[in-house]
C-alpha cells in the first residue's frame, strides 16, 4: 500500500491496483478505480508524483516494470512495460527522478535502471553483487548514496551513488554491521532516513531472531552508519514467531511505526499481529516505545496519511484493509 499527498491510497494486490480516496474526516475509503495489471507487485512514486512504477509479471512471461501515469484525480492510466532480468522486491525512484532502483532478495543483488522521461524503457544501467537475502534499496536524500539492507547476513550494505551516471560502487567500508548482542534486534529488513538532516538517523525494522527496530546514526559525509539502539517488539511473554516487516514516519516525524507479524501458524484466523508505536525524541531521533495495537493478520504493509490522522494496514493473510 501507498498514499499520495492529496489522501489517496494505492494497493497492489489479486492481479490489479486499486486507487481509494480517504474521507479526511472519518477516514473511510471508497474506491474510485481498479486497474488490472496481472502480477502486480511493489511498486513506488517519482518523485513529482506524476508517474507510478510498478514490478509486475505475467504468467510464463518475463518479469517487467510497468510505469503508469498519474492523473490530476488520482487515476492511472496505461502506460508502457519493459522486461527487467530479476524481478524486484522493491522499487525506488532517486531524488531526482532519473534512475529506479530495487532489490533482489534470493540473488543477493540490486539493480539500477535508467529512467527516460519519467518512464522506464528498459535500460538497465548497472546490476550489483551484494549477499544473498538483500532486502532493500533506498537513495538517500542527498542523492549520493544507496542503501540495501539485508537479513541474511545482518547488514546494511552502502553504495556510493553517481546522480548523473546512475552507476553505484561499494563504499569504504562496503557495509553497516548490524547488532549482534543476542538480547538486541537483528536482521535489517526496510530502512527510512529521518527527515532531519541534522538528526542524521536512519531506521531499520529488524526482521527476526529478536525482531525490532534499530536506530542508526548516519554519517552522509562518509556513508557510514553506527546503530546506536535497538529495540525488541517480541510481545513480552510470547513464544510464538514474530518477524518484523514495513516502518513509518507520521508527516511531523514525531512518531514512528513498524509492523509485527506473527508467523507462528500464518494459516491460524488470528494471531498477535500488531502496529507498534513509538515517540521519536526531536532532537536524537531515538525511539521510546509505546506498545502494540492489535491490526488484520500477517500485516506486511501499512501507510499513514499525509495529514497524520490516520494509519492504513494491509493484512497480508487476511485480504482485509484497516483504518486506524
Amino acid at each position: 500500500v501507498g498514499l499520495a499527498a492529496d489522501e489517496r491510497l494505492y494497493v497492489a494486490a489479486g492481479g490489479a491496483l486499486e486507487v481509494h480516496t480517504v474521507d479526511a474526516e472519518s477516514g473511510t475509503l471508497r474506491l474510485v478505480q481498479r486497474f488490472e495489471l496481472p502480477g502486480a507487485g511493489p511498486f513506488s512514486f517519482s518523485p513529482d508524483r506524476k508517474w507510478l512504477y510498478v514490478s509486475t509479471r505475467k504468467e510464463k512471461a518475463p518479469a517487467a516494470i510497468a510505469t503508469l501515469s498519474v492523473g490530476a484525480d488520482g487515476t492511472l492510466a496505461p502506460g508502457e512495460v519493459h522486461p527487467v532480468r530479476i524481478r524486484p522486491g522493491s522499487l525506488r525512484s532517486d531524488r531526482r527522478g532519473r534512475f529506479l532502483a530495487g532489490n533482489h532478495y534470493r540473488d543477493g543483488k540490486a539493480t539500477i535502471w535508467k529512467l527516460e522521461e519519467g518512464r522506464y524503457r528498459g535500460t538497465e544501467v548497472q546490476q550489483v553483487p551484494l549477499e544473498e537475502k538483500a532486502h532493500d534499496a533506498v537513495f538517500s536524500p542527498d542523492n549520493r548514496w544507496l542503501l540495501v539492507p539485508a537479513t541474511g547476513p545482518n547488514k546494511v550494505f552502502v553504495l556510493r551513488f553517481d546522480e548523473d551516471s546512475g552507476r553505484a560502487v561499494p563504499n569504504d567500508p562496503p557495509f553497516a554491521p548490524g547488532p549482534v548482542n543476542e538480547a538486541k534486534a537483528r536482521q535489517p529488513r526496510h530502512l527510512l532516513f529521518h527527515p532531519s538532516t541534522k538528526t542524521g538517523i536512519v531506521y531499520t525494522t529488524n526482521e527476526r531472531e529478536k525482531p525490532g527496530v534499530a536506530v542508526w546514526k548516519w554519517n552522509a559525509r562518509e556513508g557510514l552508519l553506527e546503530p546506536i539502539q535497538n529495540i525488541v517488539t517480541q510481545p513480552e511473554g510470547f513464544a510464538g514467531r514474530i518477524s518484523t516487516a514495513t516502518l513509518r514516519l507520521t508527516p511531523a516525524a514525531d512518531f514512528l511505526y513498524l509492523s509485527n507479524r506473527d508467523g507462528t501458524d500464518r494459516q491460524a484466523p488470528t494471531g498477535r499481529d500488531s502496529i507498534v508505536g513509538f515517540r521519536v525524541d526531536p532532537a536524537s531521533g531515538h525511539l521510546e516505545l509505546l506498545g502494540h495495537t492489535p491490526c488484520e493478520r500477517v500485516p506486511r504493509s501499512f501507510a499513514i496519511t499525509p495529514s497524520g490522522r490516520f494509519v492504513i494496514v494491509a493484512g497480508q493473510g487476511d485480504s482485509q484493509l484497516g483504518v486506524y
